[in-house]
């Protein structure tokens, strides 16, 4: 017998687990003297995720009207008092408030995700009953997938459509993507004083422009680009002597990316959860048998509206 050796180890297993034994299309063989085929010993599927990771966007639902109306009354500025001597005449001179414009969020239509289960179709194909009722559950588990991961690609996109409102409207800030200590630290900095900007009534930051006065937002959400939060963790706190002080100071969602939007640079935005939603204007599950090609259809419907408001605080971060 040979003596084993690492190399000589390693030289044979490579011609042993052949790597066309794996991954690979199908191979009929007929290893028994029999000569019937070589039966399947297992059925297996790795499953990954398939969600919406944003449900924080999900607004209220539209069963009537799909189109959102957004209304603000601006502030009134105080006058000096005149007192009792005069006229009072204008005791009855109405003083209604000015007010901004008012602006419109449509439905963006309906769509719908359809898929077929056959009957006896894929059950001659199981080597269990087990492993016929996970294909049957599968494929509706997929329908049920595909309208999750729609739903995220489109409160992806509106965020990307804030992102390019926002900067269109003067909201943002030229600023470099945190990739060492230096541009980190200068990130958390700037971000902090957004943070706190934002919690008093200011003017701008807003979609409605720098003449806007809008109120304090009560809660704010870093919507961060994947890649950022990394460099920030490991080049910025990693090297803090009090981690404490450079404590972001919102809640953070990492998304994978804003959809596609003319400002591509941007990786960041800061945002008043309020002012991004998405509202279902109808969200139904149909099915309909077919005796004749012995199969039942499934149909889920969906119709959202996008709202993006012009009076709550946005603001951008990106690259000069």
């Amino acid at each position: 017998m040979a003596k084993m050796t690492i190399s000589g180890l390693q030289s044979a297993m490579a011609s042993y687990v052949a790597a066309a034994k794996q991954a690979g299309s199908w191979s009929a063989s007929t290893g028994n003297f029999v000569g019937l085929l070589d039966k399947i010993g297992k059925q297996v599927t790795i499953d990954g995720g398939f969600y919406d990771k944003l449900p924080e966007l999900d607004g209220d639902e539209l069963p009537l009207g799909k189109t959102i109306e957004e209304w603000f009354i601006d502030l009134t500025l105080p006058v000096a008092y005149t007192d009792v001597t005069t006229d009072g005449a204008d005791d009855i001179v109405p003083a209604l408030p000015s007010v901004e414009s008012v602006a419109y969020c449509y439905s963006l239509g309906r769509q719908k995700v359809k898929t077929t289960v056959p009957f006896d179709n894929f059950e001659r194909a199981m080597i269990s009953a087990q492993e016929s009722a996970n294909v049957g559950a599968k494929i509706l588990e997929r329908l049920q997938n595909s309208y999750d991961l729609t739903k995220f690609a489109i409160k992806k996109q509106l965020i990307g459509n804030a992102i390019d409102k926002a900067v269109t409207a003067g909201s943002y800030t030229n600023i470099a993507a945190p990739v060492d200590t230096a541009t980190g630290e200068a990130f958390i900095k700037q971000l902090k004083k957004d943070v706190e900007a934002a919690q008093f009534a200011h003017m701008g930051n807003c979609l409605a422009g720098s003449s806007c006065l809008i109120g304090g937002s009560p809660e704010l959400v870093l919507y961060l680009k994947k890649g950022v939060l990394p460099e920030l963790e490991v080049e910025t706190y990693a090297g803090a002597f009090n981690r404490e002080d450079l404590a972001v100071p919102c809640r953070i969602k990492i998304v994978d990316d804003f959809g596609t939007i003319t400002n591509s640079g941007a990786y960041a935005i800061l945002v008043d959860p309020r002012g991004i939603k998405t509202h279902n204007g109808y969200n139904a599950l149909r099915s309909k048998e077919n005796a004749d090609g012995d199969f039942i259809n499934f149909v889920r419907h969906f119709e959202i509206t996008g709202f993006i408001s012009k009076y709550a605080f946005m603001k951008v971060y990106k690259p000069s």
